[in-house]
């Protein structure tokens, strides 16, 4: 079994908190593992913070370092309100991008897609309007101000990462009576 594989493992079955460094993108975010297999990774976030903040899915080749235990990670996994994690089992689809986006869409009415190798400080959030084997059209949410709803189309292979039912896309939704 492969190392990475091994510890995947171990820190899904033990529920043991971990952070997860995407380091191209300048990235690291606290999470549980939910599942993964080769080339997806699924976790339910936390913030800086210690709130619940959503599912994240990650491409796992984009996954540079996995940290657990120490003072700093095991403070942070002391002050989660566990109350706050999922209850019943997340099911997401981890087969593809084109399953992961339709499971995600269809249990949380909207997500996050982000394009990281093209700017990493860019994602659209909104509900699938439609989607083939190569593209998807995203009916974004605006921001809080703007409050404005336009589409969008991208590529399924410049998907980095996909996150759903964070805080600010709750927010987003309340705003938008969704």
């Amino acid at each position: 079994m492969e190392l990475k594989t091994k510890y995947l493992d171990k820190l899904k079955n033990e529920q043991i908190l971990a952070d997860f460094y995407t380091d191209n993108y300048d990235e690291s975010d606290y999470g549980f593992v939910v599942d993964y297999n080769d080339d997806y990774l699924l976790i339910e976030k936390f913030d800086d913070e210690c709130n619940y903040d959503g599912l994240t899915i990650f491409l796992r080749h984009n996954i540079t370092r996995i940290r657990w235990s120490g003072n700093d990670i095991e403070s942070v996994s002391k002050l989660i309100d566990t109350s706050k994690r999922q209850k019943e089992k997340i099911n997401i689809d981890l087969t593809s991008t084109q399953t992961i986006l339709q499971s995600v869409n269809k249990t949380y009415n909207h997500l996050t897609v982000h394009i990281q190798d093209i700017d990493k400080s860019v994602c659209f959030i909104g509900q699938i309007h439609e989607m083939d084997d190569s593209s998807i059209v995203i009916q974004e949410f605006g921001t809080k101000s703007s409050l404005d709803r336009k589409f969008i189309l991208l590529g399924l292979d410049d998907i980095t990462r996909i996150d759903a039912g964070g805080q600010y896309e709750n927010n987003l939704k309340r705003l938008f009576n969704e």
